[in-house]
């Protein structure tokens, strides 16, 4: 058999009303020096005898490749690189397809750019039935993006094989988020790029793997902390927690200490804090001795201070209180951190995962900061020159396009190097985010707030109970 420049691979899991369009797409391709590799990963329809009516009909470059049970995304793409005869290698989930010209654009960047370890591109999202609902049109490296904290789409990246075999191909204890994986191997290692053009139909159905936030959040925490242990060595940066715990609001008395869920209020982070094995050392700046006696009576590791009363008045600044924090800890202390993270005492939902995921952030982007967010889906307005126009008009077809992403910060963590931080200002110029589930985001900053959050956190625990 003839050596090819590009493998393709395919996937199907129970995919077979799609299969077809997706392998047509590849043998309508302008690009003709191409193999097929497909895999079926344990489907029950009729994924297999598709796949072998295609590679009954050129058995050159079209093979058949089986799992059963089912393995998952990570060890058919593990299987498809073992396999690959290509150069560069891509893969195409079975309900997706490609433009005719994505193996040519893709695989001609490469051909001109021998130092780039992997390219990707634009593509359009389309629902069910194929009709086009939006263009994902992604931001351009070197031009108009320079922080790498956003991934490539998983499928429709086109890899060098060489590149990715010297990484030791796909971590198959992940079961999804196989891209992310590989764009943080990537970054600390080679170039990458992408193309201004959409070249494959990324199809929305209820079925899509990426469906799932909730475990789509979990593996990226644990691709996280897996590449940050890869990468440090023996000496780890000190990293200091900070609790601002102003307890002296009118509109929400004493509620530091108040009890919510039979807890006081701060036991929700200062134990999830302690949880936290990067955070060296934890403080709570206080503007109440109450609050100094609580955490000195229950919490001996954990120091208490108490905040000059100007840091709590109407004007006074949360860098200020962190400013005014690390000093103290270095001048009286003689504790230097290297770095600093800031925990809201009003987000008792927060789990030591996302800050310790926060902290991961930091040390695998060249950020000043990272702050925890979450992603609103829903339909937003501004104001123009007509009356209102969508903020992100590609929710009126429910899809999430890049460009029109809306981040709110939830104010559950900020952490920033030392360096960064000054009275006026806590997160520098270059920062970075870690999204946190909407359900596990909410802040109190009413009455109503508390009502609210001690009902989900009675429901948490009745969850753990149950489990």
């Amino acid at each position: 058999m003839s050596k090819p420049k590009v493998t393709v691979y395919i996937l199907s899991h129970n995919y077979a009303q799609y299969l077809p369009q997706a392998v047509e797409s590849v043998l309508n391709q302008l690009y003709t020096d191409w193999e097929l590799l497909l895999i079926d990963d344990g489907s029950d329809d009729d994924s297999a005898r598709i796949m072998e009516r295609y590679a009954q009909a050129d058995p050159e470059r079209i093979r058949v490749f089986s799992h059963h049970p089912a393995r998952g995304l990570t060890a058919c793409a593990n299987l498809a690189l073992g396999e690959a005869r290509g150069d560069y290698i891509i893969r195409l989930d079975a309900d997706d397809y490609f433009d005719e010209s994505a193996l040519l654009v893709l695989a001609t960047y490469l051909d001109r750019h021998p130092e780039v370890g992997l390219v990707y591109p634009n593509y359009y999202y389309v629902n069910a039935a194929g009709d086009v609902l939006g263009v994902e049109d992604r931001k351009r490296i070197g031009h108009e993006v320079e922080l790498l904290d956003l991934p490539a789409h998983g499928a429709g990246t086109m890899v060098r094989k060489r590149c990715l075999k010297a990484l030791g191909g796909y971590n198959e204890s992940y079961d999804r988020q196989d891209g992310y994986d590989l764009w943080l191997r990537f970054i600390n290692r080679y170039p990458v790029a992408n193309v201004g053009t959409a070249l494959f139909y990324y199809r929305q159905h209820g079925d899509n793997l990426t469906r799932d936030n909730r475990k789509l959040l979990e593996t990226r925490r644990r691709i996280q902390r897996d590449a940050v242990q890869r990468l440090q060595g023996d000496a780890k940066p000190r990293i200091l927690g900070i609790i601002p715990a102003k307890n002296t609001y009118e509109s929400l008395p004493d509620i530091v200490l108040r009890t919510l869920a039979g807890r006081p209020l701060i036991d929700y982070t200062l134990e999830v804090a302690l949880e936290v094995a990067a955070l060296d050392r934890l403080v709570v700046a206080t503007d109440d001795p109450a609050v100094v006696a609580y955490v000195e009576e229950r919490y001996p590791d954990v120091l208490a201070l108490r905040r000059p009363d100007e840091l709590s008045s109407l004007k006074a600044r949360l860098s200020q209180v962190i400013a005014y924090t690390v000093d103290i800890l270095e001048s009286e202390h003689s504790y230097y951190p290297d770095a600093v993270a800031m925990l809201s005492v009003h987000s008792p939902l927060r789990t030591a995962e996302h800050i310790a995921s926060a902290i991961d952030a930091l040390m695998l982007y060249p950020v000043d900061s990272v702050i925890s967010v979450y992603e609103d889906y829903t339909l937003h307005y501004i104001h123009a020159q007509r009356g209102l126009v969508p903020a992100n008009p590609g929710m009126h077809h429910h899809v999430r396009l890049e460009r029109e992403a809306l981040y709110v910060d939830n104010g559950a963590v900020k952490v920033a190097w030392r360096e960064t931080i000054r009275p006026d200002d806590f997160l520098g110029e270059r920062v970075g985010h870690v999204v946190m589930p909407f359900e596990e985001s909410f802040q109190i900053k009413s009455e109503f707030d508390c009502w609210l959050i001690e009902r989900l956190l009675e429901r948490r625990s009745q969850t753990k109970a149950a489990s």
